[in-house]
C-alpha cells in the first residue's frame, strides 16, 4: 500500500486549543524528502563533497538537541545503521517559534535509513492518521504528537513506533521544494496518467516541470479513481527524476550549479545540530556507490482505515507486522524486511 491513507481533516476532532492559529494550508507531502536529495546528491562529487557541506552548514537552519531530542538526547545505539526522521511542514517555517512548536503540524512523516554497510537505502513513509500511543495522551494519530508536545515528543512517539533510537532530525517547507526545482533548470518526471491542474497540463510519459508545476503534480489526489494512491506514486516519480537530474553528469560536473543548488534549498531546512557538513560528507563518501535504484520506497505496516472511539478517520496498524519492522531497524535487516514485507504494506 503506498503512503496515502491519509485524511484532509486532522484537527476536526482535536480541543480547539490544539487546533493551528493559522489558515490550513494544502498537504505538501513530497517535501521532506529534498533532505534526501541533498545527501544523496553529493555523492559521486569527490573533491566538491566538502564545499557542499560547507555551503549546507552556512545557510542551513541548525537546532539544538534540546529543541529536537528534548532535555536528554538518546546516546549512540551502535550498530544498526543510521535513522532520519524527515517532516514536511504545513507552514513557512521561518515564521514558526521552534521553542514552542505545539499546534504545527506534520503533513509527513518518513523515515530514511542508512545501512551500516553503505548498501541499499530505505525510505518509509508513516501515514499521518496512523493511531499510536503517544505519551502523556493516550492513543491518538501520530502526527498530533508535534501539536501536543512540539519535536521532542514527535521524536520519542516515532522511535517508539520504529523501536530504535532516531539519530537526526530534519523539517522542510514548500519554498525550499521550488527553489530547489528551479535552480536544476526543471526535473523531467515520468507521469503514470495524463490531468490537468491549475492551468498545467500532465501528459501520460515524460514531462518536464518547474517548480510551481512540480507543486501542482505532487498535490493533486482528486483528479484520480485512487486518490492519495496515485498521489503516492506521483510523488515517488518526481523523487525519482530529481534524484537522477541532481546525480546527472552534467550536474555532478558542474560545481557552480550545486553550489547555487544547495545554497538556495538549505535555508529552508530545519536540522538537528549533529546533521552538519562534517556529517554530510562522511555519509557522502560511505555512500558513495548508491545510485537511484538502490533507494527502496515503502510504507509502515497498516492493516487498513478505521475509527477511533471518539469518532476520527484513522489508519490502523498491523501489529504483528510492526514488530517484524521494528527488529529489522534494530538489526539493521530493514532491506530485508522490504523485500519479504507483504505487497500491501509497499
Amino acid at each position: 500500500m503506498t503512503d496515502n491513507t491519509t485524511f484532509d481533516d486532522l484537527f476536526d476532532h482535536q480541543p480547539e486549543e490544539q487546533r493551528p492559529r493559522k489558515k490550513k494550508r494544502v498537504w505538501r507531502k513530497v517535501l521532506v524528502i529534498l533532505l534526501i536529495i541533498v545527501i544523496l546528491g553529493v555523492l559521486g562529487i569527490g573533491l566538491y563533497v566538502w564545499s557542499v557541506g560547507r555551503s549546507f552548514d552556512k545557510n542551513a537552519n541548525q537546532l539544538s538537541d534540546e529543541q529536537v531530542f528534548g532535555k536528554q538526547k538518546s546516546g549512540d545505539k551502535g550498530d544498526g545503521g543510521t535513522n532520519i526522521l524527515l517532516l514536511g511542514s504545513d507552514e513557512p517555517m521561518d515564521e514558526v517559534d521552534v521553542n514552542d512548536s505545539r499546534g504545527l503540524r506534520s503533513d509527513t512523516i518518513m523515515v530514511m535509513h542508512l545501512p551500516e554497510d553503505g548498501g541499499n537505502v530505505q525510505i518509509m513513509s508513516i501515514p499521518r492518521d496512523t493511531w499510536v500511543d503517544v505519551e502523556g495522551h493516550g492513543k491518538s494519530k501520530i502526527n498530533s504528537a508535534l501539536s501536543y508536545g512540539g519535536l521532542p515528543l514527535a521524536v520519542s512517539t516515532i522511535s517508539d513506533f520504529i523501536g530504535t533510537d532516531l539519530d537526526h532530525v530534519a523539517i522542510i517547507d514548500f519554498e525550499g521544494f521550488k527553489a530547489l526545482t528551479d535552480s536544476l533548470g526543471g526535473v523531467t518526471v515520468n507521469s503514470e496518467q495524463s490531468f490537468e491542474k491549475n492551468g498545467y497540463t500532465f501528459t501520460k510519459g515524460e514531462n518536464v516541470l518547474g517548480g510551481d508545476e512540480a507543486l501542482t503534480f505532487v498535490r493533486e489526489r482528486k483528479q484520480f479513481k485512487d486518490g492519495d494512491f496515485q498521489r503516492a506514486r506521483n510523488q515517488q516519480a518526481f523523487i525519482r527524476g530529481l534524484t537522477n537530474e541532481i546525480i546527472s553528469a552534467d550536474t555532478l560536473s558542474n560545481p557552480g550549479k550545486i553550489q547555487d543548488m544547495v545554497k538556495n534549498f538549505a535555508p529552508y531546512m530545519y536540522v538537528d545540530s549533529g546533521l552538519d557538513a562534517k556529517y554530510i560528507s562522511a555519509t557522502a563518501f560511505d555512500m558513495r556507490d548508491v545510485r537511484p535504484g538502490d533507494i527502496e520506497f515503502f510504507t509502515a505496516p497498516v492493516a487498513g482505515v478505521g475509527t477511533s472511539p471518539d469518532g476520527q478517520s484513522i489508519v490502523n496498524v498491523d501489529e504483528e507486522e510492526l514488530t517484524k519492522l521494528q527488529d529489522a531497524f534494530k538489526n539493521d535487516t530493514v532491506d530485508d524486511y522490504v523485500q519479504n514485507a507483504p505487497e500491501a504494506h509497499l
